[in-house]
């Protein structure tokens, strides 16, 4: 892996310390460049021409196949989204619900989760168990959790693949293990790990699984995927409909739905440059190596937490052991608000990281262009603010 390669192909490097891939990351030049050809193409050759309308059916079916790829599932069990949240809302909204089923979802969650939860309790009499949860939890605090929360009403375990505040990676095998047996569903919110750890849906056994293309993938804004496992895509209604929902229909109202195809989600646009973007982002995460990402996003966040403990006044509320560790480091700095962290750290040393309420602290991403010198003027910026 050619870090100084892949550092140039990302203007923002050049430009910033950039650790905010967590919330969105820098675009390479050629996912740019592909998002601009085919909006070129599509304005100069005419949108409803018949080689664009033609060659933008195939780009939307690329994009379906990288997201499969990357995901390891069939293209007939991945949709295209909008982003993350969208996919979230397809199935929590699409599912058949009655007054008095349970979910099990956690208390970090981002409100992606938290907020459609609440709306099925609003709308559907449906229970909420929102779990404690903590960055210093163990697998074995997790699971014993969510095993004492399941009762014979518990349909769904609903929650993060990795909590976007603290960077707990959740132990997917033995919540599958708890609920499984129990014909529990898993929807899960991939937004933190798609570009970011080597993932294998076949092998997570999740029923659901969405993630958005411009994270840690690095690809633009306005695209991600949905994965619905095949045996249950007749199992979600869609809440939005277009002409793809039937199969055939007259104006008379007779019509034929469309339930055992993700089609069925797709309303009647889709962005065929934001799809290339997203093509060309998957290709490039591919080529340097799922796993090869994973391991230098983690090195650099070990080091990261390592370097930061060492600062008098400063405290890591991110999890240290490696099996529930990612590329997102949380930290505290005493007698200093986490927006004045997060602006100073700009406006001073030009480094981009975010701050995260829930845990009232600092959130930075280590990604497979950062580097350890980047690291180290991350923490030597910070010990400044202490001082």
């Amino acid at each position: 892996m050619d870090i100084d390669w892949i550092r140039k192909q990302i203007p923002a490097c050049q430009r910033m310390i950039y650790m905010n891939t967590g919330w969105s990351g820098p675009s390479p030049k050629s996912v740019v460049e592909a998002v601009k050809d085919r909006l070129e193409y599509e304005s100069y050759e005419g949108p409803t021409t018949r080689p664009v309308y033609e060659s933008g059916r195939k780009v939307q079916q690329m994009a379906r196949d990288a997201a499969a790829s990357l995901l390891n599932v069939t293209t007939e069990e991945i949709t295209l989204t909008q982003c993350t949240t969208d996919g979230l809302n397809i199935v929590v909204n699409g599912l058949t619900w009655s007054e008095g089923d349970e979910v099990i979802t956690f208390g970090l969650e981002h409100s992606s989760v938290l907020v459609p939860s609440f709306h099925l309790q609003e709308r559907h009499g449906v229970r909420i168990r929102v779990l404690g949860l903590h960055p210093d939890d163990s697998q074995e605090d997790i699971l014993s959790r969510v095993g004492e929360a399941i009762t014979d009403r518990t349909r769904l375990l609903f929650f993060s693949h990795i909590q976007y505040t603290c960077g707990l990676r959740m132990p997917i095998e033995g919540l599958r293990g708890l609920t499984k047996p129990r014909g529990i569903w898993m929807l899960i919110d991939g937004a933190q790990t798609a570009g970011h750890i080597a993932l294998d849906l076949r092998a997570l056994d999740c029923e659901f699984y969405s993630i958005p293309g411009q994270k840690w993938l690095l690809g633009p804004d306005g695209v991600g995927a949905l994965y619905i496992r095949g045996d249950l895509i007749s199992s979600v209604t869609p809440t939005r409909v277009s002409g793809r929902a039937v199969l055939s229909y007259d104006d008379q109202g007779r019509f034929e739905p469309n339930v055992s195809s993700m089609d069925k989600f797709q309303l009647t646009t889709a962005s065929s440059p934001l799809a290339a973007g997203f093509t060309e982002a998957v290709r490039l995460h591919q080529e340097v190596g799922a796993e090869a990402v994973e391991q230098r996003a983690l090195s650099l966040s070990k080091h990261l937490k390592e370097t930061l403990s060492e600062v008098s006044g400063v405290s890591v509320v991110s999890p240290r052991e490696d099996s529930l560790s990612c590329g997102l480091t949380s930290f505290q700095v005493q007698g200093v608000e986490p927006d004045d962290v997060v602006a100073r750290l700009w406006d001073d040393h030009r480094i981009v990281v975010r701050q995260v309420r829930e845990l009232s602290c600092v959130r930075a991403s280590t990604h497979l262009f950062n580097t350890e010198e980047e690291v180290n003027k991350l923490a030597a910026a910070v010990k400044g603010l202490v001082s």
